[in-house]
């Protein structure tokens, strides 16, 4: 598919799905070869997650890596 003839705007869609599930099977694959059996290992944590809450009145986008844990504001962080 990626040597079809596509405009940009697919192909770069269809470049994402790619480069993100090409990721999530190295991710996957490193948690098997490192026999990740446990949710408190570091090799789990480390791994970027996000997460839908709902509360009473919202519902949040919460974000979770390490030990850390913030809401999603829809705002682009640079380090």
């Amino acid at each position: 598919m990626s040597r079809l003839s596509l405009d940009k705007i697919i192909r770069l869609r269809v470049i994402s799905i790619i480069t993100k599930e090409v990721h999530g099977r190295d991710v996957i694959e490193r948690l098997i070869k490192t026999q990740t059996m446990d949710l408190q290992s570091f090799e789990w944590q480390m791994q970027l997650r996000f997460y839908w809450e709902r509360h009473e009145q919202t519902e949040d986008c919460i974000i979770r890596q390490t030990i850390t844990k913030f809401n999603y504001n829809y705002v682009f962080v640079d380090h």
